[in-house]
Parts: C-alpha cells; sequence; structure tokens
C-alpha cells in the first residue's frame, strides 16, 4: 500500500485561536516529537502520521546548524536519532542533511530510514492547514530566528511557541521580544504550592491562550481552575514517562486511564501531551462521568 502523503489528508485545522479558546470543549491531543512509535521522531513522516491519527497540536524541536539553518532535532547532537555523529549547532546544514533518521526514538540499535533531518521550513510546510505546530526551542538563542521564519512562512496562526517564565518575576522579558503578539505564546512553569490562581493572575499580562505546568498536587490544578476559566485559558499538562508530574504517566495510564488522564480532565486540564497516542485517543473516545475521580 502506498504511504499516505500530507497533500491527501484532509485539513483537521482551524487556527490556534480558535483551537486553543476554552469555547472548544475537546481536549486536545498533544504528539510528542510527532508520532515517533509509527516513524523517526521529529520526521516529516511523524507529523503526517499525527495528523492521519487526527491529533491536534504536534510539538516538535527545533535548533540553528553552524550556518543557521534551523533544523527539527531535540538533542545538541546526531548521535541518538540519527546515522550521523557531532553538535549540531556546530556542523554545517550540509553535513546535516547527509545523516538518516533511525526509527522511532533512535539509539545505535535503531534501524536506519530514508528520512533526513527536516528544516523547520519543511516541517511547518508538512503541517500547513492540517495541523498546530507547538515548537519547542532548544536553545534561547534561536527563538529569534524561529519567529522570524514562522512569520516568513505567515503560519502565525498555526504555531505556538513556548518559553519558560517565572510566575514571581517583576517583568517577564518575553513581553519586549519583537514578535510577541503576533504568534501565539506558551508559557512553561512549574505551580508552586498553593499559588496556582495567584501565579495564573501575575501572568495575566502575557494573555496566554495556554500555559504548560509541572505540579506537585493536583488539588493546585483544581484551585487555579476558575481564574484559568476567567482568563480563557487552556491548561497543558505532560503525561510523558519522563515529564515527572507525580504518577500521571503514560506507564500508568495504559492499566487505568481515568487515575490519569480522567483525573487530569476532571482537574481542568485542557490539553494532554503523550506518547501514547492510540490509547489516549481511544480514552477520548468513550463516555465517562466528569468530576467522579476527583
Amino acid at each position: 500500500m502506498p504511504s499516505q502523503t500530507a497533500s491527501s489528508l484532509q485539513p483537521i485545522f482551524p487556527n490556534v485561536p480558535s483551537l486553543l479558546s476554552r469555547d472548544n470543549p475537546q481536549i486536545l491531543t498533544v504528539a510528542h516529537r510527532g508520532l515517533w512509535t509509527n516513524a523517526p521522531e521529529n520526521s516529516l513522516a511523524a507529523i503526517r502520521h499525527a495528523i492521519a491519527a487526527g491529533v491536534e497540536i504536534v510539538e516538535i524541536d527545533a535548533q540553528a546548524t553552524a550556518d543557521g539553518m534551523l533544523v527539527v532535532i531535540h538533542d545538541d547532537t546526531l548521535d541518538r536519532t540519527s546515522t550521523g555523529t557531532g553538535i549540531v549547532s556546530e556542523l554545517p546544514y550540509t553535513t546535516i542533511r547527509q545523516a538518516r533518521l533511525r526509527a522511532g526514538g533512535g539509539g545505535a540499535d535503531a534501524r536506519a530510514t530514508q528520512e533526513t533531518i527536516p528544516t523547520l521550513a519543511e516541517a511547518l510546510e508538512e503541517a500547513r492547514g492540517r495541523i498546530a505546530v507547538n515548537i519547542d526551542t532548544k536553545f534561547a538563542r534561536d527563538l529569534p530566528a524561529i519567529a522570524t521564519e514562522v512569520r516568513r512562512l505567515s503560519m502565525e496562526d498555526q504555531v505556538i511557541l513556548k518559553t519558560t517564565v517565572d510566575p514571581a518575576s517583576e517583568h517577564f522579558p518575553i513581553l519586549d521580544a519583537d514578535w510577541f503578539g503576533t504568534i501565539p505564546h506558551m508559557p512553561m512553569f512549574s505551580v508552586r504550592p498553593g499559588l496556582f490562581a495567584e501565579d495564573l493572575r501575575r501572568i495575566a499580562p502575557l494573555a496566554a491562550p495556554m500555559i504548560e505546568v509541572r505540579f506537585a498536587d493536583i488539588a493546585d490544578l483544581v484551585a487555579g481552575r476558575e481564574e484559568l476559566e476567567h482568563q480563557n485559558i487552556r491548561l497543558w499538562i505532560n503525561t510523558l514517562d519522563v515529564s515527572h508530574c507525580l504518577d500521571f504517566n503514560d506507564s500508568r495510564a495504559a492499566e487505568n486511564p481515568e487515575a490519569v488522564w480522567g483525573m487530569l480532565a476532571d482537574a481542568g486540564v485542557g490539553a494532554i501531551q503523550t506518547d501514547t497516542i492510540a490509547t489516549f485517543k481511544n480514552w477520548l473516545s468513550r463516555p465517562r462521568k466528569t468530576g467522579a475521580s476527583l
């Protein structure tokens, strides 16, 4: 059977503001580095598989090569995910392009594929009109160039840029970025025990459509729900096994999804990043009693 191309897929993406608005009642699915269980992580194929699976947001990683080309790769080296070796920021793009991506999450034993490390522009074009893209900028130094590329491609309504913020700060430097206000921005921070609602009020100047947080007590998320609704902020939580939000992770969700995804949904979470897309989508499709887990 021939592989499914991006052009053959039906568009599912409206635009970031309407997708993230709390007027949209659905819990959004976020594919971590694309659907890497079906294709090499951060590859064009992984983006296509995420689109085909009905995922609303694909998370990708971006950084610059030695000659300033923006490429999509998570690690600071080529070694784990490709047949190449060396530090990405110290290599020219032509060298990086010669590497072949390894299957799935990579590793020395993973087979080499025909997929190459894509440029950010290629990844965004693959996603255009089909899926929202959350760009994880691996190094702060590359953020201005990444924002420039998003604007050059006129993809501002389809991309979410995220940066770490300190809610206790007297000033948020991101407000001074020339792109701020033109590309949706997602603040990331750790929930301070007992202070989530207060911190949400402190970040109000950022007018965030969505935030990504780590938490040590799910009760804190519940306590901030009214303020989230007031500011029309969607809450993103990672249930990746490496995210360390208590035991709210994909492995436990495989055994008891209500104890993980159900409790998060009841706490007001509106977007979940997971490495188990099919299992999560299956859980989303089931009828359930809201509020039953808390």
